[in-house]
């Protein structure tokens, strides 16, 4: 599977592209319920107590990946 041409994101990126949408709206509430999103869930994910879910990754058109790598 190549990753050509497509970006990948740490999970503290998205985390701030959350945090730029809700301000761009106006408040985690506003963003939250616009998107039919619970917003304690939009709380917990910008705390890190949450990772991103589907709902959350379709918004900005991402996928989750998982990687895996030679331990050393």
């Amino acid at each position: 599977m190549s990753t050509r041409n497509r970006t990948v994101y740490r999970l503290d990126q998205v985390v701030d592209m959350i945090r730029e949408a809700c301000a761009q709206e106006g408040s985690q509430y506003q963003w939250a319920t616009k998107h039919k999103l619970s917003p304690q869930y939009v709380t917990d994910l910008l705390k890190g107590r949450r990772t991103p879910g589907p709902a959350v990754l379709k918004i900005f058109k991402l996928e989750a990946v998982t990687q895996y790598r030679e331990a050393r």
